[in-house]
């Protein structure tokens, strides 16, 4: 009876596990389509339409690695781009890491605080939202995990296997492959390996084996990772010169900056798991137990040496690396903590309970957690979103008529809206301000987002010259840096009947969500005047019809056809 019992009290972890795990996979797979795709997740959708050769085209000339991009161009030929497909992707990498983490804890830890570890990571609010967008993030943090397994073994129980270093290799270079932020993850990484190694020779060696190795296997990205690098900080340098340059229109009001420290301990809260509660009582009564787990964490990993402990110590200093020289202090840049951050919860909650009289403390710390992640999990699953481009591509095919041409301010706002339309069998016809984003990209090495700096005598010549619809809809997205679009609202006052459109309100949606600046303006003219003849030296701005009526693929195939 008594074995049963034990048996019994042994498999509860496990169960509890199972169950959370259930919860959790669910609710993401049932919520597949609770919110729209956002601005960066359709231009993920646009490239997975793309011919191959096209497809390498578009990432090398973007800001992030190839991997990604590739397995989802897979994904799509096989299930298609609907917006369902596209999120199971990524849900089915997050559902694949909470097995492998729960795989993970229990080699670390045991069975009953590997188990607490893994129901952490689960209910964990931020992998919740990120593991329905349809990027790199949950692919990363599977691979991620399948290193951290491989770490423990080779670094911290010194695994004699001759083939780890070479799969310890291999998975460090495919998260390169897969975001650039591993590279500071792998600095914190190799750190703690050679730190476990210190003054033993053959531990050295297998170190620097597998740092060589990763290096080499790095090394075909790397040039790849340098253009796109020069690519951006050439971008960027035109955008800020456009600031100072009086014949500029272009990004003449900057977003006011709440301070890059403070934006940092919010993604950092955000990622541990604070609770989002409004009321500073509450809020503080979740904060507590969080602190005092992490005044844990800070003790054990300088005062005791604990190896998961001072393993999530090394990735934090690696990561702020990045953090510092290269601002990446978005909550998504900082994901990669997670799976570290709750492995060293669970062991502070582990090593409190060896204490006979802490282990009432430890068993309810432990109770709370699961509460405080539980409640951020089920406020972020059930919290309801707008959504803004599906209601400004209904409201224009609504008011659509044969002649009438749409018009994006921010050229990339063409992308969104294209994906949404193509899926209404919607296909008006489209051009940018001063030119489309499709032309845009042909006319240059591709450098992702952003477009042209716009000039005064662009604007000019896009009022002037511009072929005049009946009816032009003009679509302004983030309103509140992109500044041109008042210059030509002005313009287009002075032969025509300007007005807003009332878009359908989102009352559930976050105010973060409403101040977007999507708008979507309706430009009448009196009538439609005969276009003079564009002179030859002159760049056309008006976007071709045809492109307008093609798919992703066709438009990629002129872009490539015209470079």
């Amino acid at each position: 009876m008594r074995d049963r019992l034990t048996c019994f009290s042994k498999q509860r972890p496990l169960a509890l596990f199972a169950l959370v795990f259930l919860v959790s996979a669910c609710a993401k797979i049932l919520l597949l389509g609770s919110r729209e795709l956002w601005l960066d997740e359709t231009y993920s959708a646009f490239t997975a339409h793309l011919h191959f050769r096209q497809l390498l085209h578009f990432v090398f000339g973007d800001v992030h690695p190839p991997i990604f991009p590739i397995l989802l161009w897979i994904w799509v030929r096989l299930v298609g781009d609907a917006q369902i497909m596209l999120r199971l992707f990524s849900v089915l990498f997050n559902i694949a890491s909470m097995i492998l983490m729960f795989i993970l804890g229990r080699r670390i830890l045991g069975l009953r605080y590997g188990s607490l570890a893994a129901i952490l990571f689960a209910f964990s609010p931020m992998l919740f939202v990120y593991s329905l967008e349809v990027r790199n993030y949950m692919l990363f943090l599977f691979v991620l995990i399948c290193l951290l397994s491989v770490h423990w073994r080779v670094a911290v129980e010194q695994s004699r296997s001759q083939s780890l270093p070479l799969i310890y290799s291999l998975l460090a270079a495919t998260l390169f492959y897969i975001h650039y932020v591993g590279v500071f993850v792998l600095l914190g990484l190799f750190a703690h390996w050679t730190l476990c190694s210190v003054f033993v020779r053959q531990r050295l060696a297998r170190v620097s084996i597998a740092a060589i190795l990763t290096l080499v296997f790095v090394a075909p990205g790397i040039p790849v990772a340098l253009t796109q690098y020069h690519l951006k900080t050439h971008m960027d340098r035109e955008l800020k010169l456009s600031n100072v340059d009086p014949s500029a229109l272009s990004y003449g009001h900057e977003v006011p900056s709440k301070g890059f420290l403070g934006s940092l301990v919010r993604s950092s809260a955000t990622v541990a798991g604070f609770y989002p509660a409004k009321s500073p009582a509450v809020l503080l009564f979740f904060a507590l137990p969080l602190i005092c787990v992490f005044a844990g964490i800070a003790y054990l990993a300088l005062f005791k040496g604990d190896e998961v402990c001072r393993l999530l110590g090394m990735v934090v200093m690696g990561m702020s690396v990045g953090v510092v020289f290269l601002h990446l202090g978005n909550t998504r840049y900082i994901l990669p903590l997670v799976p570290l951050l709750v492995l060293a919860i669970a062991r502070v909650l582990q090593y409190w309970s060896a204490f006979v009289r802490w282990q009432p403390v430890a068993l309810a710390a432990a109770a709370l957690l699961v509460c405080v992640y539980g409640a951020g999990f089920y406020r972020q699953a059930f919290r309801h979103h707008g959504h803004p481009w599906q209601n400004v591509v209904s409201t224009v095919q609504h008011e659509y008529h044969e002649g009438d041409q749409v018009v994006f301010d921010a050229l990339y706002a063409q992308v969104p809206f294209d994906y949404f339309a193509q899926h209404q069998a919607f296909r008006p016809k489209e051009t940018g301000f001063p030119i489309s984003i499709y032309d845009w990209w042909a006319r240059q090495n591709f450098e992702g987002w952003s477009g042209p700096v716009v000039k005064l005598a662009d604007l000019n010549r896009f009022v002037d010259t511009a072929p005049r619809p009946k009816t032009l809809w003009l679509v302004l997205y983030e309103t509140y840096y992109y500044d041109p679009h008042e210059q030509l609202l002005q313009r287009l006052r002075e032969n025509a009947e300007v007005s807003e459109v009332s878009l359908l309100t989102d009352p559930d949606a976050e105010i973060s969500e409403e101040d977007s600046g999507l708008r979507l303006i309706r430009v009448a003219f009196p009538q439609a005047p005969s276009t003079p003849a564009a002179p030859q030296n002159e760049v056309i701005l008006a976007h071709d019809s045809n492109n307008a009526n093609s798919s992703p693929r066709q438009v990629a195939d002129k872009l490539i056809a015209a470079k």
